[in-house]
């Protein structure tokens, strides 16, 4: 519904004409630019009197009113359609700049950095601050991208804009594809979020293509994890690491999961787990070394956080003499880059659950068996997880039948 009504129907002078709005239960009040005498209005029709010898100015009046009713009702109709949430800033902001060619928040520049820290304290009150770090670099990427970065608004951040950062993170500052890719899904969360609440209308970042680039990301052996299980480790925190690591090198879990475990995820011979990425309940069987750590404990060992376990797991890596040599090849600035790390350098919680899923595949269990304990939706994408080579895979099939005869 729209209505209209005077800034002061008793003014003496000409007064605003102001557009009072009701969509999707939101009030919107809107200036439309327009004046008149209260003299010459008709409040009962909400229109300009079109009485020449009154006033000559009506007919006029009345056609602009009409313009902005058809274009508000369309305006309103396009953020349901796009499924865009209508708030009184939002559609104000959206009214008059397509309307008038004016930003009604030019006097109070809100920058997307405002934006977006806010975002990060907020999210930190819920998900631990630890946890917004990758949010934070995209703030620092920002700032360093961009020289006025207190006056960029989420308006600005348009396909361009982002072609632009990806080109600056990888040429300029020499970064990774994956790591560029990471600020890339980051910024895009963000502004999706913004959207749903009401702070802009820009769907540039829709369009944003995360950049990936293929790693060599590591899988320990069945001989590395002996070396893991059986050293001896004196410091306490080290050991606990050493365990819950472990514990992802048996599962498949991610590290958000093994974090949660409880003696309630036990049942029989089974671990039942709802996976928290993903909220897929899957069942895992109890494995030999599972069961040792369950024994040491009298249950799952105290948990650390994933940023101490990936400290320490290195560390117990390097006392356990996992020293392979291994290249790492990336692009740097449009250029392939290989480098030699010690294996023990490479070593991660997300090495746990990569493990895990390659040695079952390397002991033959079938890939739909696999996915169903990795809780991955298709076979497609538990491959990218598995960290077989071909000289493995022909060692597999050597004495299969297909190799014998036609």
């Amino acid at each position: 519904m729209i209505a209209y009504r005077l800034k002061n129907i008793n003014s003496k002078n000409a007064t605003p004409i102001r557009m009072i709005c009701f969509f999707e239960g939101v009030r919107l009040q809107i200036y439309t630019g327009l004046k008149i005498h209260p003299d010459n209005w008709l409040p009962e029709t909400q229109k300009a009197t079109e009485n020449l010898k009154v006033f000559r100015g009506g007919r006029q009046i009345n056609l602009e009113l009409k313009k902005l009713n058809i274009g508000a009702e369309a305006l309103a109709m396009s953020f349901k359609n796009a499924g865009i949430k209508l708030t009184t800033e939002s559609f104000k902001q959206k009214f008059e700049l397509d309307f008038f060619g004016r930003d009604s928040f030019k006097t109070e520049v809100v920058s997307i950095i405002t934006h977006y820290d806010k975002y990060i304290e907020e999210e930190s009150s819920k998900r631990g601050a630890v946890k917004l770090n990758p949010h934070r670099n995209v703030v620092g990427m920002i700032k360093r991208f961009y020289p006025k970065w207190d006056q960029l608004q989420l308006r600005d951040i348009t396909t361009k804009f982002h072609t632009d950062l990806m080109d600056f993170i990888l040429y300029k500052e020499g970064l990774s594809i994956n790591y560029a890719g990471s600020i890339s899904a980051r910024l895009k969360t963000f502004m999706n979020v913004t959207l749903v609440a009401g702070l802009h209308t820009n769907q540039d970042f829709r369009e944003f293509k995360r950049m990936t680039e293929e790693v060599d990301k590591i899988a320990l052996s069945s001989d590395d994890l002996k070396k893991l299980a059986n050293k001896k480790i004196t410091i306490p925190g080290h050991d606990i690491a050493r365990d819950l690591f472990m514990i992802q090198c048996v599962t498949g879990l991610r590290y958000s999961d093994v974090e949660l475990l409880t003696t309630d995820n036990i049942r029989g011979k089974f671990l039942e787990v709802k996976t928290q990425k993903t909220g897929k309940p899957v069942t895992i069987n109890i494995h030999a070394e599972l069961q040792k750590i369950l024994d040491k404990y009298n249950g799952f060992p105290p948990k650390l956080s994933k940023e101490k376990v990936n400290l320490y797991i290195k560390e117990v890596a390097k006392f356990a003499k996992l020293t392979d040599k291994i290249i790492i090849e990336t692009t740097v600035k449009g250029q392939k880059v290989r480098t030699s790390h010690f294996l023990w350098e490479l070593i991660s919680t997300h090495t746990g659950r990569r493990t895990a899923l390659t040695n079952m595949a390397r002991q033959g269990i079938d890939l739909n068996s696999i996915r169903l304990v990795s809780g991955h939706t298709t076979i497609k994408q538990l491959q990218t997880y598995l960290k077989i080579d071909s000289e493995e895979s022909a060692t597999k099939l050597i004495n299969h039948p297909y190799y014998k005869s036609l």
